[in-house]
Formats: C-alpha cells, sequence, structure tokens
C-alpha cells in the first residue's frame, strides 16, 4: 500500500512539472489557414476552431485594422511590400465574403479619384472651421470620435503667446490686447497688435477690444516715431482667409514706412491687389 501510494505522489509530481513548464499564450485572433499546421510543427499545441460567418467578417475587420497598423509600423522597404501584401489578401477575402468583386472595388476607386481625387499632392488637414448653421457641421457632429470638437484656441499661435505657452517678446501689453514685432517684418518697426481673447477678425471683435487696439495703435505710433523716425505708415487687418488672413486670430499691422521703401508708393493699401494699386 505504501508503495502504491509512493508512485502516486510520483505521478502527481511529473505532472505538476510538466504543467509548471508549459506557458499558454492569448492570441485571440484571425490567422491565415496554414499556420496551425506550421505551428503543431515546431511543438505548438494550437485551440483553434472554425467560425461562422457573421463571427468571420467581423473578426477580418478587426484583422484589416491590425495588419494596417503594421503598415504603420513598417520601416524597411520589404517590410511595407510584406505588410501591404497582407492588408490585400484581407481586403481580398473580406470583398469575396461579401459577395463584391475586385472589379466593382476598381470602380469604385476610379469614382472616388474622379471626384474627390488621389492622394497624389500629399495634402493633410489639420482641422476644418464650420458655422454653426452651416448643413455640412452634421456630419462632423455625426462622427464625434473620428472629428472631435477642438476648441480653437488649441491651436493658435497667438493665443498661445498671450497664455504664455509660447515664447514671444511681448513689448507692450493693454486691458484688452498687446504688442509684438512681426516675425517676418516689411519694414524695421513692423509692428502686429492684437487682443488677448480670440476673436477671428475686425468684425467679429467686440467695441471695447477695438477700442483699446485703437489706442494702441496710437501709443506704438508715437513709440515708433521716437525711435525710427518713419516717413510714414501703413495700418491693416486682414478679414478672412481670402483677405489673406493665415492666422484665424485678429491682429492689427502696423507697418512703418520710409522714403525709397520702394520705387511709387502710390496707392498704398491697395496693392493687396497689386494690378489696382496704381490710378
Amino acid at each position: 500500500m505504501e508503495e502504491f501510494q509512493f508512485i502516486i505522489l510520483i505521478i502527481e509530481g511529473m505532472l505538476m512539472n510538466s504543467t509548471q513548464s508549459l506557458k499558454r499564450f492569448k492570441v485571440d485572433k484571425l490567422i491565415r489557414d496554414k499556420l496551425p499546421d506550421l505551428m503543431r510543427s515546431k511543438g505548438i499545441t494550437v485551440h483553434e476552431r472554425t467560425m461562422e460567418n457573421q463571427e468571420f467578417i467581423s473578426r477580418l475587420k478587426e484583422k484589416l485594422i491590425e495588419e494596417s497598423r503594421e503598415v504603420e509600423q513598417a520601416e524597411t522597404r520589404a517590410e511595407l511590400t510584406e505588410e501591404l501584401a497582407d492588408v490585400l489578401e484581407v481586403v481580398r477575402t473580406l470583398a469575396q465574403e461579401n459577395g463584391i468583386s475586385i472589379e466593382e472595388i476598381e470602380k469604385f476607386r476610379l469614382n472616388k479619384r474622379e471626384f474627390k481625387g488621389g492622394f497624389d499632392a500629399r495634402i493633410y488637414n489639420r482641422f476644418v472651421d464650420i458655422q454653426e448653421d452651416n448643413p455640412a457641421i452634421e456630419y462632423y457632429l455625426a462622427k464625434a470620435p473620428q472629428y472631435p470638437l477642438i476648441n480653437p484656441q488649441a491651436f493658435c499661435i497667438f493665443c498661445q503667446i498671450a497664455n504664455q505657452e509660447r515664447k514671444v517678446d511681448i513689448i507692450a501689453s493693454f486691458k484688452h490686447c498687446f504688442v509684438i514685432k512681426d516675425q517676418f517684418p516689411v519694414s524695421n518697426g513692423h509692428l502686429l497688435i492684437i487682443p488677448h481673447e480670440h476673436t477671428l477678425n475686425w468684425f467679429t471683435a467686440s467695441e471695447e477690444v477695438r477700442l483699446d487696439i485703437m489706442q494702441a495703435l496710437s501709443l506704438m505710433k508715437a513709440r515708433l516715431d521716437e525711435e525710427y523716425k518713419p516717413d510714414g505708415y501703413n495700418i491693416g487687418a486682414n478679414c478672412g482667409e481670402f483677405a489673406g488672413q493665415t492666422v484665424m486670430h485678429l491682429h492689427v499691422h502696423l507697418i512703418p514706412r520710409y522714403e525709397g521703401d520702394m520705387e511709387n508708393p502710390k496707392g498704398g493699401v491697395r496693392g493687396v491687389i497689386p494690378e489696382k494699386q496704381k490710378y
């Protein structure tokens, strides 16, 4: 009896050691058809099952996302080629399972290219601005996870300066606005007067902001008179993309002008459309 118990203890010990040396890894994803046999040939036990149609299609979509991420991570030409081939295999299978031919996909691709273009111009869209009463806004609101609503100040260079998130010398500060040197000056002393609070342009600014900017213009003009002694000034604010505005936060230019800085200055700000400047 004791000898039998001893044998049992030996067997249990062997099983325990065997279990302890066995490591199980979670895979939980769609794999290619021949992989189970290839893995078994290497001594790997595979616990697979065959999926029904609905789950299979769902897993194919997950696989497409997985392969796309691997495309993103590819570093060499060979790696990229391999990962693109994997994407194409998943696309082909997904199309086949849904009764879609490659010819149909190609037709849609060409139609979209004709209407929307391809990616040849390498255009990257940072964000879009849409008025609340524009029906097009519904498309973006309906896809909030894909197109989250952002605070425009987060990407505004002048808001970053106002909030001291971007280091730029502020040469004067007033109740509603501040003054900096233009980073790409037209002339010596070229200044920008910018409201602290984010507002699109001169016409969207409050009356108190506009009054403060006009006061700042007068005070900064006096300072420029003393320091640079210019022969004249241009004052201007671009309002809207088609008026040349590139930073969508109101900023007013105070540009000192000097005798001889251009051959014929007649027309001044009319030069925003060069052929209309002279009259």
